[in-house]
């Protein structure tokens, strides 16, 4: 019999009425670095189930400036997928910072000005709909952790370096430029950030995050690897954690897929 390793990271699945859908309202935009829109999002969120470094939720936009988000169309199987052929009214972003308190969540756009959220991120206003979490990653002890990716995991990221103990935690994260990686900001003594610029390249078109994992010197005991980028340049990259790491300690997020509007989280 083959014994196989657990996971380090399980998912706690949260109850319907926790992920239902809210509508929320924009009350506060600011940009955290050139090219990342922050927008803070207002409504019924005061148990909105935010407790894992990478927890997202669908957020439904208008289909046109001016126009009312459509609102999330549920079934006893769950959410209700648009007509074949229609585009999806959603897409799935990262929750940056809940707030029960005040009832408010924020959510970090990377701007590039075409699709349906890029459009909207460049004048954000009026209401959406929120549609999650659908569970929370919880994960299991390591003596050192490894996290990476692109724009688009900046704000996982973050969460991840706020959540983690105090033991050695190395980030590598490919970014257009060097004041895009100033997004992390001071970060603990334990924590260190391999930033590598694409210097004009086009995203998800380089081998940066892949050339930052082979140059990553694994510290002693157990580690764990997560890492969200596009789909095509985390493909080397779990060729190469997976001769360092078992494939439990391994966690990598396609978040998007160069040529494929729509795709992955923000």
């Amino acid at each position: 019999m083959v014994v196989r390793d657990a996971p380090v990271v399980s998912h706690v699945e949260h109850p319907d009425e926790r992920r239902r859908p809210r509508c929320v309202e924009v009350v506060d935009v600011s940009d955290p670095t050139p090219r990342i829109r922050r927008v803070r999002l207002a409504g019924d969120l005061a148990d909105l189930p935010v407790t894992g470094p990478t927890d997202h939720a669908k957020l439904f936009f208008p289909p046109a400036p001016g126009q009312e988000p459509p609102e999330p169309e549920l079934s006893p199987r769950g959410l209700v997928a648009p007509p074949a052929g229609a585009p999806r009214p959603y897409r799935e972003y990262t929750l940056r910072r809940h707030d029960p308190a005040a009832g408010t969540v924020d959510v970090d756009l990377v701007r590039h000005g075409s699709g349906l959220a890029g459009t909207w991120a460049e004048d954000p206003r009026g209401t959406l709909w929120l549609y999650g979490p659908r569970s929370s990653a919880v994960v299991a002890p390591r003596d050192w952790y490894l996290l990476g990716g692109d724009e688009t995991a900046l704000p996982a990221l973050a969460r991840w370096v706020e959540q983690l103990p105090a033991v050695p935690v190395h980030v590598v994260v490919e970014v257009a430029d060097a004041a895009e990686a100033a997004y992390l900001g001071d970060v603990p003594p334990h924590v260190t950030v391999d930033a590598r610029p694409r210097d004009g390249a086009a995203p998800g078109t380089t081998t940066l995050l892949d050339e930052a994992v082979a140059a990553f010197t694994p510290p002693p005991g157990a580690g764990f690897a997560w890492m969200g980028a596009e789909a095509g340049a985390l493909r080397p990259v779990r060729r190469r954690l997976r001769a360092i790491l078992p494939t439990a300690a391994v966690d990598l997020d396609g978040y998007w897929r160069r040529g494929v509007e729509g795709t992955g989280l923000g």
